[in-house]
């Protein structure tokens, strides 16, 4: 089962995050043999981020180098990597976030054990030199009902955050993806409601499933 990881990424070369990204990423595919692609939008970077991209593939062969003539924004980089992705199930990470060893693989059969067709789970907060804080960290809990669901992501009681979170890869086609008019940190946002609205309440991880930084 091929896991598609989307990453987009703009002006990154002067900032350790991605290469920390993507060695974290290696680590918990070694942790559970997964097969899986990783696919990094180059958001049309005008700093040395490509050659960035281009030194952790040559590391990480599974690397898909994807790149815009200019900056798109992140729903269109986002779309633009799913149309490439070949995975089954599809997850996007943000290019500063840090995925534990053990967090792909939990995903995955959690995912597969449930009748959901998404997941997310709780998000740790780590400050720039990657170690663990104390607050604002995103934690939430399961809520079954569809429409109790939906409620609780429209009025911010439930955060389900973007590196947390897999999909099914037809769970996002049947909804086309992300909204491409959301230009904002709102993509988010948009995205639970038209995923529980069409798709049901996801199933919910209570173990830490990624490590973000504000």
């Amino acid at each position: 089962m091929l896991i598609s990881i989307i990453t987009p990424t703009y002006n990154r070369a002067n900032y350790p995050f991605l290469k920390d990204l993507c060695q974290s990423i290696a680590i918990a595919k070694r942790y559970d043999h997964l097969d899986i692609e990783h696919l990094i939008v180059n958001d049309g970077s005008n700093d040395a981020t490509e050659q960035v991209i281009l030194d952790v593939q040559k590391t990480f062969p599974y690397i898909k180098y994807i790149k815009n003539a200019e900056n798109k924004g992140v729903t269109y980089s986002k779309n633009e990597a799913l149309r490439e992705a070949k995975g089954e199930f599809i997850l996007d990470v943000d290019d500063d976030d840090i995925v534990p060893f053990y967090a792909l693989g939990l995903r995955l059969r959690l995912l597969l054990e449930s009748e959901k067709t998404w997941l997310w789970g709780n998000a740790l907060k780590i400050n720039e030199e990657g170690v663990l804080q104390f607050a604002d960290n995103l934690l939430g809990y399961a809520v079954e009902n569809k429409w109790e669901c939906f409620r609780a992501f429209y009025e911010g009681k439930l955060f389900a955050f973007a590196g947390t979170r897999m999909y099914y890869r037809e769970t996002l086609e049947r909804i086309h993806g992300w909204n491409e008019d959301i230009l904002s940190l709102c993509e988010d946002f948009d995205l639970w409601l038209r995923l529980t609205s069409a798709c049901g309440s996801p199933a919910f991880c209570p173990i830490p499933l990624i490590y973000w930084r504000e």
